[in-house]
């Protein structure tokens, strides 16, 4: 037999004629139970064998209970039987009420099937059908029988939950009604949250806000709504409604953590997202797994409790935590999330009949939450409306403002365009000036380039370009324009004591600059200053504007005497040997050159000096590369020491020195070169505190014209003796052949 066979306008016109007919009257049946673990055979016709015994016959077999509910010594069996006897009364139309099943149940009477719920197989079994209530109707001449109930459950709970009525078809129906207004007034509120903050949400201010707070209603809502024991009236689906409840409740602690989130922020924001998205992810596991029948649906509440419990604890460890910092809004929200968390606390507790059962107002607290939130959420909207309104005027009058500033700006704006051409003008000449200066690459030359082109730079306003010598004692006038300039003493004066007359601070009409470059080895280095005057007259703004554009002038062309400088700098170093300091190879080849040149052209002897540390490779394998430097560097000082100024001395590469000796004949050179021999013989060489020995050198001189006839030889025939200087022991000069 269906459990509900009224249809929903019968319903409600019974409904109302229930109303007048008086308040319910109803017996509940909490007592006289008894149960017995297993499941009944069954006659060749399907009857159970266990309800056709008599009471005194299967007395022994049947144990007392207090409710039909989980009897003690379950040690994981899944079947179950319940008897009781129906009570004595007059009943028209009786019904038997059941809040719910864990999980599904058959109801016999008279050893006939007078209802079931769900589908045993032959094994006694079966699937979750859902938590409905359920509606059984009796026979008129019922009373002082026994009713039998047969049930399967995989789930944590067995048996009969909650209420268990006798009463009429009339009754329950109002029962059903006034339970079912409270869940249906709330989850009406809690969706009308949702959409409303849904609204909000869409405006795009405060969006993430309201959308936590609508997906909060929405989900407490559908969860109330699917509670609702009316709606099986409407839609006679029970798995439905609990996947849509089961949904709702899972999304809770979703909602809650974002709706945290937005409030306590940037307090334990990550606590906050690990917790909505691990509860995201439960729920999208544990509807879809029993979906496709992985798992019972029933059988993802427990688990769900548990987490759902330890989330609440720990959601609270931040709200203890920043308490006392935040401010009366937030202090309001946590406690409505505080009131809602108990309630949500003692609903699991009677889930789980760790409290007697009774009615936890869940509901309320669902919609209390949602209209806390929903409230101070508005309140912070309206400020907010409120201070962007304010802000608007604000803006207003500054545009106002604007406007009035903007006019006369525009006023003025011919007389800028004249400026802005002049500017331009001036920013081409001074483009032409760096070309030029770049063109050249010489700061011998700059002082002249300078003197020429800064009057023509510097025009309208009048001028003079002062520029210092090399030893920065002394200073010249190399050109003035306009009025005369300030009189400096023509004596010898340092140049920052020429700028310090030049800076007139009490003439703000006249300007000094300093032009001069950085030089890569010395530092800063002022090659000059330019001082300029304004007209008489000339309006502060534009006065303001020509000194702008002489800083950037006077800036840029700085730059460039710098960068001719650097280029300068790396020219000369690029003849220098990085380890010794003297010059290198590349400087020789261009030397030996015009000194070969220079030798022939005057007639004046000309002598080439090679020499050669000998065994170095094997020094330096001995003592490392470190000491090899230190060597060769030594060599290279006592080089300095004994060759005149006028002598060209490199580094030819590795441990070879070459030494050219302008007008130096034959002799002078082989007494210069058995001097260097002797002297680094003599020499008792350390490095970091260890005797490194003594080390000596081999030596190759040739002259011109003595020696050989062709100068261009000398470098070749120096390395022939050098060879023979080797060959004959070392630590030696010969001369060439």
């Amino acid at each position: 037999m269906h459990r509900r066979t009224l249809d929903i306008l019968p319903c409600i016109l019974l409904f109302w004629l229930g109303l007048a007919a008086g308040p319910v009257s109803a017996v509940d049946l909490d007592s006289g139970w008894e149960y017995r673990w297993g499941d009944s055979p069954f006659t060749a016709s399907g009857v159970p064998v266990w309800t056709l015994e008599t009471p005194e016959q299967s007395a022994s077999d049947w144990q007392a209970i207090g409710f039909p509910s989980n009897p003690p010594g379950r040690n994981g069996r899944e079947n179950v039987w319940f008897r009781t006897i129906l009570p004595d009364g007059h009943w028209r139309d009786p019904v038997l009420y059941i809040f719910s099943v864990d999980l599904i149940v058959e109801v016999y009477l008279d050893g006939h099937r007078i209802y079931a719920y769900g589908q045993f197989d032959a094994h006694g079994k079966g699937r979750f059908e859902g938590w409905p209530w359920h509606m059984i109707a009796l026979p008129e001449d019922g009373a002082g029988k026994p009713i039998y109930f047969r049930i399967f459950s995989d789930y944590m709970d067995i048996g009969l939950w909650g209420e268990v009525k006798l009463m009429e078809r009339l009754e329950l129906l109002r029962y059903i009604l006034g339970n079912s207004v409270e869940r249906l007034i709330t989850s009406g509120f809690s969706l009308l949250i949702a959409l409303l903050a849904l609204v909000f949400a869409l405006l795009r201010h405060e969006s993430r806000r309201f959308g936590a707070i609508a997906l909060f209603a929405l989900a407490s809502g559908g969860m109330v709504l699917s509670g609702s024991q009316i709606n099986l009236l409407l839609i006679d689906r029970a798995l439905v409604w609990d996947y849509l409840g089961a949904c709702g409740y899972f999304l809770i602690p979703v909602a809650m953590a974002l709706v945290l989130e937005e409030w306590l922020r940037p307090a334990c924001s990550s606590l906050f997202k690990l917790v909505w998205r691990f509860h995201l992810l439960y729920l999208v596991g544990a509807l879809g797994l029993s979906a496709i029948g992985v798992v019972s649906l029933a059988s993802t509440y427990p688990v769900f409790d548990a987490l759902f419990s330890l989330t609440l604890a720990l959601l609270w460890a931040p709200v203890v935590r920043f308490w006392r910092r935040v401010d009366s809004d937030q202090r309001a929200i946590l406690i409505a999330y505080a009131v809602f968390s108990l309630l949500l606390l003692l609903d699991m507790a009677v889930a789980h009949s760790l409290l007697p059962w009774g009615r936890i107002p869940v509901a309320w607290g669902a919609l209390f939450f949602s209209l806390s939130i929903v409230t101070i959420s508005l309140r912070h909207y309206i400020r907010t409306q409120e201070a962007l309104k304010t802000m608007n005027l604000v803006l207003e009058a500054r545009v106002r403002q604007r406007t009035v500033e903007l006019e006369a700006l525009a006023a003025r704006e011919t007389e800028r365009a004249q400026w802005l051409e002049l500017e331009n003008r001036k920013r081409i000449e001074l483009e032409d000036l760096i070309s030029v200066l770049q063109d050249r690459r010489s700061l011998r030359e700059s002082g002249s380039i300078l003197s020429e082109a800064l009057p023509k730079l510097c025009r309208p306003l009048g001028g003079a370009f002062y520029q210092f010598s090399a030893t920065d004692d002394i200073y010249q006038l190399r050109a003035h324009w306009g009025d005369p300039p300030p009189t400096v003493p023509s004596e010898r004066i340092a140049s920052r004591q020429v700028l310090d007359r030049l800076a007139d601070p009490s003439e703000p009409g006249q300007w000094c600059f300093e032009i001069g470059y950085q030089d890569p080895r010395q530092g800063e280095h002022l090659l000059g200053c330019l001082w300029l005057h304004c007209p008489s007259g000339m309006p502060d703004d534009q006065r303001l504007t020509w000194r702008r554009l002489i800083e950037r002038g006077v800036e840029r062309i700085n730059l460039t005497l710098s960068t001719i400088s650097f280029h300068e700098t790396l020219s000369q170093l690029s003849y220098e040997d990085g380890l010794t300091g003297l010059k290198n190879r590349r400087f020789l080849d261009d030397a030996l050159a015009q000194e070969i040149d220079l030798a022939q052209r005057h007639e004046r002897p000309l002598s080439l000096l090679i020499c050669d540390i000998d065994h170095f490779k094997r020094f330096n394998d001995t003592y490392g590369h470190a000491a090899g430097d230190t060597v060769i560097k030594t060599v290279a000082e006592h080089l300095a020491e004994v060759f005149r100024h006028s002598d060209i001395v490199c580094r030819y590469g590795g441990e070879e020195f070459v030494i050219v000796l302008p007008g130096a004949p034959a002799e002078d050179g082989l007494h210069r070169a058995e001097a260097l021999r002797s002297r680094v013989a003599a020499l008792d060489l350390r490095h970091e505190g260890r005797a490194l020995g003594s080390i000596s050198l081999s030596v190759g001189i040739a002259s011109w014209p003595e020696m050989i006839e062709d100068p261009s030889e000398l470098l070749a025939r120096a390395d022939q003796a050098l060879y023979r200087a080797k060959q004959a022991g070392r630590n030696r000069v010969e001369r060439a052949a």
